[in-house]
């Protein structure tokens, strides 16, 4: 527990330096030194849910407290537990809305980094509906039980706020960023006891991209606040505790919405993408299906299982498709059709990979049928392979939205990038044994047909190996320099690869 699991690729230009604690002895500050080392984890960009934080909170007393509620034992939990921890907790941060529901508050005199907002400005947005803006919907506090809320009507130490990631640290000093008397005559803040900002005294909030939301105690929720966003950026959602109340309540919704609809701007791209993709996956369905019908009668048990190909892309594409046209126009993300999209990706994977691998095993080609205990082992490939790959796919989904660190994504990512190798290894040993057979038996066409697949299957592996270090290193870089980008990355050039040995 001596440190915290931080998003380093999220990580603060800030020296790793040592913070204080007052109070916690030894257990307290060496979880203190772990979040500092950790490139500041105080001000981190963090989708956090509750029960799962990234250390985000930081005493304004001129001494520190970091609070991690996700340790990094959770580290070494498996993979599979965290994947479905994600998918479990999607009811607190649902795409571009960000819901409390009773959530307690922070600690007096601190603030939690809680969800990153991914917007275009009017200007930069690729398509144009309306102004982007972020509202404040039906906000109240609740006092802990027993305690009368006409005592707390006028504590205005709770605020949320969202500002630029990229101004993060310029904008608060974790170790002086609540509010006092002197700051109020210096004209700093507006009042005591108030998240405070390293800003000019003639600057509003609006001309540092902060827009900022006092959370009032009250028995009904408070009206709606809604203000335009003006610049483009990954905004972070912070909650802060500046007076001396701890323990509290607040319920209400943050929502963002960009000029297009509700998808966060890393994932618009992938809207037309697989709209796309799916009008190419229905053409190549229509041409196949003639193509059979005209030579049904010699048609192999194999080019049946490359219409079943096809079919299991087409409907991952149209599930994709309807996911992200359903999170643009709702705001959340159905969760069904997510795991069902999912599944999809996953079974297509592996069966294609299977198909790819009974095929240089010589299966309808020089053998009928494979022997029972390769049957068994490619049954048991396929079944670790389907829990690896949407472990994979589901990290990889949550990957920005949940600010999910450096070290964890490998470990999600390594061990089926090691069973891939394993069995491109196993494919290629095959097709050599396959290919010096159809030499042995003069059949030549056969022979050239599988020559052609060895070609196209080096080149897809030598680009693929390529993508996937490009992505390891890109995962080492700022969010906000790769998430326009990265879409393509971890989507269209797989795709792409994919049709491109499929065609």
């Amino acid at each position: 527990l001596a440190q915290a699991i931080c998003a380093d690729s999220l990580r603060a230009p800030t020296p790793k330096r040592a913070i204080a604690t007052r109070g916690g002895g030894a257990f307290a500050r060496s979880r203190a030194r772990g979040c500092a080392h950790a490139h500041g984890c105080a001000g981190l960009p963090d989708r956090r849910r509750p029960n799962l934080a990234i250390c985000a909170a930081v005493e304004a007393s001129g001494t520190s407290r970091l609070h991690s509620k996700w340790a990094v034992s959770a580290m070494w939990r498996l993979p599979a537990a965290a994947a479905l921890t994600v998918v479990l907790r999607l009811h607190c941060a649902a795409g571009q809305i960000y819901s409390f529901e009773a959530l307690p508050v922070p600690t007096n005199r601190t603030l939690h980094t809680l969800y990153a907002f991914y917007v275009f400005s009017y200007e930069d947005a690729p398509e144009k509906k309306a102004q982007p803006f972020v509202k404040f919907s039906g906000f109240s506090a609740s006092p802990a039980a027993g305690a009368s809320i006409d005592n707390f009507k006028g504590y205005e130490g709770l605020q949320l706020s969202i500002m630029r990631y990229r101004d993060f640290w310029s904008l608060i000093d974790p170790h002086r960023f609540c509010s006092v008397q002197n700051d109020v005559s210096l004209g700093l803040a507006e009042k005591p006891d108030q998240l405070l900002l390293q800003k000019q005294a003639d600057q509003t909030f609006k001309d540092v991209d902060v827009y900022m939301h006092v959370v009032r105690f009250s028995d009904a929720p408070a009206k709606d606040v809604r203000e335009t966003i003006v610049h483009t950026g990954v905004y972070v959602l912070v909650f802060s505790n500046c007076g001396t109340l701890s323990d509290a309540t607040v319920s209400g919704s943050i929502i963002v919405k960009n000029s297009y609809g509700f998808l966060p701007g890393n994932e618009y791209h992938k809207l037309p993408f697989y709209g796309w993709l799916l009008v190419v996956y229905v053409g190549l369905a229509v041409v196949w299906m003639l193509l059979s019908i005209r030579w049904w009668k010699e048609l192999f048990m194999i080019q049946n299982c490359i219409a079943m190909v096809i079919f299991l892309g087409l409907l991952e594409c149209f599930l994709w498709f309807v996911f992200y046209s359903d999170w643009n126009s709702s705001g959340t993300r159905g969760k069904f059709v997510f795991v069902l999209a999912i599944l999809f990706t996953v079974v297509k994977a592996t069966f294609s990979y299977m198909l790819v691998l009974v095929a240089s095993l010589g299966w309808g080609v020089t053998r009928p049928y494979l022997d029972n205990d390769v049957i068994v082992k490619i049954q048991v490939l396929s079944l670790v392979y389907i829990v690896l790959d949407f472990i994979r796919e589901t990290v990889l989904s949550f990957r920005h939205s949940h600010s999910l660190s450096v070290v964890f994504v490998l470990l999600c990512l390594l061990p089926v990038s090691l069973l891939s190798g394993g069995i491109f290894s196993w494919v290629f040993t095959a097709l050599s044994n396959l290919i010096e057979t159809l030499k042995e038996r003069r059949q030549f066409e056969k022979l050239l047909l599988f020559q052609r697949l060895w070609k196209i299957l080096i080149a897809a592996l030598v680009m693929a190996t390529f993508t996937l270090l490009f992505q390891i290193f890109n995962f080492s870089r700022s969010i906000t320099a790769r998430w326009r980008y990265q879409w393509l990355i971890t989507d269209g050039i797989s795709h792409g690869l994919f049709l491109f040995v499929l065609i």
